[in-house]
């Protein structure tokens, strides 16, 4: 079984690469799906948010409002740092067992689409790592047409993340995400064959 790590900046198509690996058979492992999944009412990580910034976080059916998360995690990085410290250990073990699971069940590529890898240093047990890539203006303007904001905005999501310039260094393959999709799929082909010949 081949364990794939997949990231990319905010807006550089990484999901569209997740999508593509899954039509070649591959199984996705989505750490934005698992984060939700930990953060469900009741739950230990719900409970411990709860409990550190208040009700105020809680939408009327009680789930989070993702919103007020969103803000306070963009414009308070103490309070991005207490979110992160207590929902990534428990993404990572859910993502573990997934990852099990997935094996027990003979499938040959798994790959685990992580938005934050790198500033997570997942790279340390996750590898190899594919990183999208794309030029900042393309990121910028995906993002605004995306979910919609402004210029301003958009690069603070940009810049609350770490560098696509400091990412590609650390990443064992790159797929630069600025052109066609027949483009993308091609260097998607390209770079599941090497990785499956290693």
């Amino acid at each position: 079984m081949k364990l794939i790590g997949l990231t990319g900046g905010i807006a550089s198509g990484k999901s569209t690469v997740a999508k593509i690996l899954k039509r070649r058979g591959a199984a996705i492992i989505n750490a934005d799906d698992l984060a939700r999944e930990v953060v469900e009412p009741g739950r230990e990580a719900w409970k411990e948010i709860v409990d550190a910034f208040g009700a105020e976080v809680l939408q009327p059916d009680r789930t989070l409002d993702r919103q007020k998360l969103r803000v306070l995690i963009f414009s308070d990085a103490a309070a991005r740092k207490q979110i992160e410290s207590i929902i990534h250990p428990r993404v990572r073990a859910l993502a573990e067992q997934r990852i099990h699971q997935y094996t027990a069940a003979g499938r040959a590529v798994v790959v685990y689409e992580v938005p934050l890898l790198f500033e997570g240093n997942l790279q340390e047990w996750l590898r190899p790592v594919v990183l999208v890539a794309c030029g900042v203006d393309t990121q910028r303007r995906r993002l605004e047409q995306r979910d919609g904001l402004g210029a301003v905005e958009a690069q603070k999501h940009i810049d609350a993340q770490m560098s696509l310039e400091e990412k590609r260094q650390l990443a064992d393959y790159v797929i630069e995400n600025n052109g066609s999709m027949e483009d993308l799929e091609q260097q998607v082909q390209a770079v599941l064959e090497r990785i499956k010949a290693t």
